[in-house]
């Protein structure tokens, strides 16, 4: 992968076929401009409007524009983490709401509260990247995604040895009852 920016705009032109033509249509910057951005050397550097204007056109977060995939593959995986972990909440929440309901059964055939394994994932997965467009677009940053994985790691680790804790509970009850 191109290690700065002018690489990274060839390497996206190349890899999407495009022209610089149309990656000025793309954007609104000037054809002439563009290709004084992705000289060999001595490329000029735009501005953050122009960076704006080109994450927006050419469909890449400014991120990845600005610092390359290793910023942005961090930021990605932060950003799927905490959204993944906040709409999963929500799926457990609700079965285990049905399941103590006792309303219908939980479970039927291949089906989950009348959903297949795939049609949960499929929706999961749905919401989990609106959940991960929401906060992007509210501007979380990556400290805060930081902050809220080592939380949950925190979290999983607690519920863990509480687990374990009532394992060992039982097993023990279990032992003096034979």
């Amino acid at each position: 992968m191109a290690d700065d920016l002018a690489g990274r705009l060839r390497a996206l032109r190349e890899r999407r076929g495009w022209t610089v033509v149309d990656m000025a249509e793309r954007t609104g910057i000037p054809k002439r401009t563009l290709d004084k951005y992705m000289l060999r050397s001595g490329a000029n550097l735009p501005g953050f409007d122009a960076l704006l204007a080109m994450a927006k056109g050419l469909g890449v977060s400014l991120d990845w524009l600005a610092f390359g995939t290793d910023f942005s593959g961090d930021g990605s995986e932060l950003l799927a983490t905490v959204a993944a972990e906040r709409e999963s909440l929500q799926y457990f929440e609700t079965i285990l709401r049905h399941a103590s309901s006792g309303d219908r059964p939980l479970a039927v055939g291949e089906e989950l509260l009348g959903l297949t394994p795939e049609e949960w994932a499929a929706d999961l997965a749905l919401r989990v990247g609106e959940r991960a467009k929401k906060l992007a677009r509210d501007g979380v940053t990556r400290e805060e995604l930081l902050t809220l994985r080592a939380a949950s790691k925190e979290r999983s680790l607690e519920l863990a040895h509480r687990r374990i804790e009532r394992m060992v509970s039982t097993t023990s009850g279990d032992e003096g009852k034979v």
